[in-house]
Protein backbone atom coordinates (compact mmCIF):
# COMPACT_ATOMS: atom_id res chain seq x y z
CA UNK A 1 0.00 0.00 0.00
CA UNK A 2 0.66 3.66 -0.79
CA UNK A 3 0.57 6.14 2.40
CA UNK A 4 1.87 8.69 0.45
CA UNK A 5 -0.36 11.93 0.02
CA UNK A 6 -2.19 12.15 -3.58
CA UNK A 7 -1.38 9.01 -4.64
CA UNK A 8 2.81 10.17 -5.18
CA UNK A 9 4.51 7.24 -6.80
CA UNK A 10 6.80 5.35 -4.03
CA UNK A 11 10.44 5.18 -5.57
CA UNK A 12 12.58 2.16 -5.54
CA UNK A 13 13.72 1.65 -1.78
CA UNK A 14 17.16 2.23 -0.75
CA UNK A 15 19.17 -0.89 -0.24
CA UNK A 16 19.91 -1.35 3.12
CA UNK A 17 22.65 -3.08 4.67
CA UNK A 18 21.15 -4.37 8.32
CA UNK A 19 24.35 -5.06 9.89
CA UNK A 20 25.80 -1.49 9.33
CA UNK A 21 22.69 0.28 10.06
CA UNK A 22 23.24 -1.72 13.44
CA UNK A 23 26.26 -0.48 13.67
CA UNK A 24 25.56 2.71 12.90
CA UNK A 25 22.27 2.62 15.68
CA UNK A 26 24.62 0.96 18.44
CA UNK A 27 27.48 4.24 17.60
CA UNK A 28 24.77 6.49 18.67
CA UNK A 29 23.77 4.57 21.46
CA UNK A 30 27.19 4.19 22.96
CA UNK A 31 27.58 8.04 22.29
CA UNK A 32 24.54 8.71 24.07
CA UNK A 33 25.63 6.65 27.04
CA UNK A 34 28.95 7.74 27.31
CA UNK A 35 27.14 11.84 27.45
CA UNK A 36 24.77 10.66 30.12
CA UNK A 37 27.71 9.05 32.11
CA UNK A 38 30.00 11.87 31.38
CA UNK A 39 26.83 13.76 32.92
CA UNK A 40 26.26 11.70 36.21
CA UNK A 41 29.75 12.09 37.02
CA UNK A 42 29.96 15.66 36.67
CA UNK A 43 26.59 15.71 38.91
CA UNK A 44 28.59 13.51 41.18
CA UNK A 45 31.75 15.96 41.21
CA UNK A 46 29.66 18.92 41.87
CA UNK A 47 27.80 17.66 44.56
CA UNK A 48 31.00 16.70 46.82
CA UNK A 49 32.39 20.44 45.86
CA UNK A 50 29.23 21.60 47.34
CA UNK A 51 29.63 19.63 50.31
CA UNK A 52 33.16 20.62 50.89
CA UNK A 53 33.02 24.26 52.46
CA UNK A 54 32.52 24.14 55.87
CA UNK A 55 28.67 26.11 55.85
CA UNK A 56 27.13 24.27 53.86
CA UNK A 57 28.45 20.90 55.00
CA UNK A 58 27.11 21.99 58.83
CA UNK A 59 23.83 23.04 56.86
CA UNK A 60 24.10 19.20 55.35
CA UNK A 61 24.64 17.69 58.32
CA UNK A 62 22.00 19.68 60.41
CA UNK A 63 19.23 18.03 57.54
CA UNK A 64 20.96 14.88 57.64
CA UNK A 65 20.54 15.00 61.28
CA UNK A 66 17.39 16.35 61.77
CA UNK A 67 15.15 13.91 59.54
CA UNK A 68 12.87 15.83 58.68
CA UNK A 69 12.55 19.32 56.48
CA UNK A 70 13.95 22.49 58.07
CA UNK A 71 12.89 25.89 57.37
CA UNK A 72 15.68 27.95 56.23
CA UNK A 73 15.00 30.44 59.66
CA UNK A 74 15.73 27.39 61.83
CA UNK A 75 19.33 26.58 59.81
CA UNK A 76 20.17 30.13 60.13
CA UNK A 77 19.54 30.41 64.39
CA UNK A 78 21.33 27.30 64.14
CA UNK A 79 24.24 28.08 62.25
CA UNK A 80 24.35 31.12 63.85
CA UNK A 81 25.95 32.83 60.31
CA UNK A 82 23.93 35.87 58.30
CA UNK A 83 21.11 35.08 56.06
CA UNK A 84 22.69 36.19 53.49
CA UNK A 85 25.81 33.34 53.49
CA UNK A 86 22.91 30.65 54.69
CA UNK A 87 20.78 31.24 51.66
CA UNK A 88 24.09 31.70 49.72
CA UNK A 89 24.99 28.06 50.81
CA UNK A 90 21.69 26.24 50.70
CA UNK A 91 21.50 27.71 46.98
CA UNK A 92 24.95 25.78 46.24
CA UNK A 93 23.51 22.73 47.84
CA UNK A 94 20.41 22.80 45.59
CA UNK A 95 22.32 23.80 42.54
CA UNK A 96 24.22 20.71 43.13
CA UNK A 97 21.20 18.52 43.55
CA UNK A 98 21.69 17.73 47.39
CA UNK A 99 18.16 19.35 48.45
CA UNK A 100 15.25 19.98 47.23
CA UNK A 101 13.68 23.55 48.54
CA UNK A 102 10.11 24.28 48.71
CA UNK A 103 7.73 27.98 49.36
CA UNK A 104 5.14 27.11 51.95
CA UNK A 105 3.84 30.52 52.34
CA UNK A 106 6.53 32.93 53.62
CA UNK A 107 9.10 29.88 54.41
CA UNK A 108 11.36 28.70 51.91
CA UNK A 109 11.78 24.96 53.31
CA UNK A 110 14.73 22.24 52.48
CA UNK A 111 14.76 18.59 52.48
CA UNK A 112 17.00 16.16 51.57
CA UNK A 113 16.87 15.01 47.70
CA UNK A 114 17.30 11.04 47.91
CA UNK A 115 19.10 9.29 45.35
CA UNK A 116 22.00 6.55 45.60
CA UNK A 117 24.78 9.27 45.04
CA UNK A 118 23.33 11.40 47.72
CA UNK A 119 22.29 8.74 50.32
CA UNK A 120 25.94 7.47 50.65
CA UNK A 121 27.44 11.09 50.74
CA UNK A 122 24.18 11.68 52.98
CA UNK A 123 25.72 8.37 55.23
CA UNK A 124 29.21 9.95 54.58
CA UNK A 125 28.10 13.74 56.30
CA UNK A 126 26.56 11.39 59.02
CA UNK A 127 29.26 9.32 60.03
CA UNK A 128 32.30 12.56 60.49
CA UNK A 129 33.03 12.53 64.14
CA UNK A 130 31.52 15.68 65.78
CA UNK A 131 33.66 18.00 66.90
CA UNK A 132 32.88 21.03 69.11
CA UNK A 133 30.96 22.96 66.44
CA UNK A 134 28.99 19.76 65.16
CA UNK A 135 28.08 19.14 68.88
CA UNK A 136 27.23 23.08 69.54
CA UNK A 137 25.05 23.00 65.48
CA UNK A 138 23.36 19.98 67.37
CA UNK A 139 21.98 21.09 70.76
CA UNK A 140 21.17 24.22 69.22
CA UNK A 141 19.20 22.34 66.50
CA UNK A 142 17.11 19.74 69.41
CA UNK A 143 16.32 23.13 71.20
CA UNK A 144 14.97 24.59 67.76
CA UNK A 145 12.76 21.53 66.56
CA UNK A 146 11.49 22.02 70.32
CA UNK A 147 9.63 24.69 69.63
CA UNK A 148 7.90 23.70 66.67
CA UNK A 149 3.91 23.18 66.51
CA UNK A 150 2.54 20.46 65.13
CA UNK A 151 6.27 19.55 63.43
CA UNK A 152 6.03 23.23 61.95
CA UNK A 153 8.65 26.24 62.18
CA UNK A 154 6.11 28.65 64.80
CA UNK A 155 8.20 31.52 63.22
CA UNK A 156 6.61 33.37 60.50
CA UNK A 157 10.05 34.44 58.42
Amino acid sequence: MDFRPSGQALGPLPEMNPLKTLKTLNMDLTYYAQRCIIAYVRNTIEAFKAVGEPTRFRALRLLVEAKTDLCACEIIDVLEKPQYTISKSLGALVDAGLLDERREGRMMMYALAHNPVNDAIFQAVAKVPPNEELTADRKRLDARLARRENGACVYNC
